[in-house]
């Protein structure tokens, strides 16, 4: 399944791009398997999770980054210039203590303290299970990869992370990267099986889960081949390094 003009025009325009029921039910139900069986845990049985809660995170098979319907779309939109395609499982376990408020700002991978060391091209994002409003979602800021981009093309010499050093990141923190073409923060509210796609300049966060269920998110992530040239020269167009 690759994606159509339409398809790649909005998530040129957005930063990110939802298809809905992409992966099929078996995989989820594989993937569920594989969850709970690894956590030692039961869905069903909520006594359990407070025990799951405190393990590490298992690796399911296949990859999410390796399903052959996800890895068309990244030669689609990438060429054959990003690699990667792992990352692995983001649980966040039901608190109905807090209330619950929407994430003022978001973050960018590939920067000290946000993962891999690099700038990170696309990214795509799924649930094993369905996500209510409030439950846990998946936040992003539409257009925000366009402020980013133009921050950095401001900024090149902060592309590997010296802007935690200026007075506006003391000031600001994340803010910096949004900007007029930053639109108000989303939630990825989603069936299990939907995924959304995201720009690697997308700002993005986590949120409280403040329903009764755990939201177990899957993610996989792609950098280009010549990371160390893409942050030697931050392109002169957003979409220099891709083939969209």
């Amino acid at each position: 399944m690759l994606l159509n003009l339409k398809q790649i025009g909005d998530f040129k325009r957005d930063g990110f791009l939802i298809l809905r029921s992409f992966i099929e039910n078996k995989t989820i139900d594989q993937w569920r398997k594989q969850f709970w069986k690894q956590v030692g845990g039961c869905y069903s049985d909520k006594s359990s999770w407070s025990i799951v809660s405190s393990t590490n995170n298992p690796k399911l098979t296949p990859e999410l980054g390796s399903l052959p319907k996800i890895e068309a779309i990244v030669e689609q939109v990438g060429g054959y210039n990003f690699k990667g395609g792992g990352c692995g499982i983001l649980t966040r376990w039901p608190n109905q203590d807090n209330s619950w408020t929407m994430p003022v700002s978001g973050h960018l991978d590939g920067y000290p303290g946000e993962g891999c060391q690099a700038v990170l091209m696309i990214g795509i994002t799924t649930y094993l299970y369905d996500v209510q409003s409030r439950g846990g979602s998946f936040v992003f800021w539409p257009g925000s990869h366009i402020d980013a981009y133009q921050y950095f093309l401001r900024h090149p010499e902060r592309i590997e992370g010296t802007f935690r050093d200026t007075v506006e990141w003391k000031e600001h923190g994340w803010s910096i990267f949004h900007g007029p073409n930053s639109q108000p923060a989303e939630e990825f509210i989603a069936e299990a099986g939907d995924i959304i796609i995201w720009h690697g300049w997308l700002m993005h966060t986590g949120s409280s889960n403040n329903q009764s269920t755990p939201r177990i998110g899957l993610f996989a992530r792609w950098t280009h081949h010549d990371d160390a040239g893409v942050r030697k020269n931050i392109p002169k167009h957003l979409w220099d390094y891709w083939v969209v």
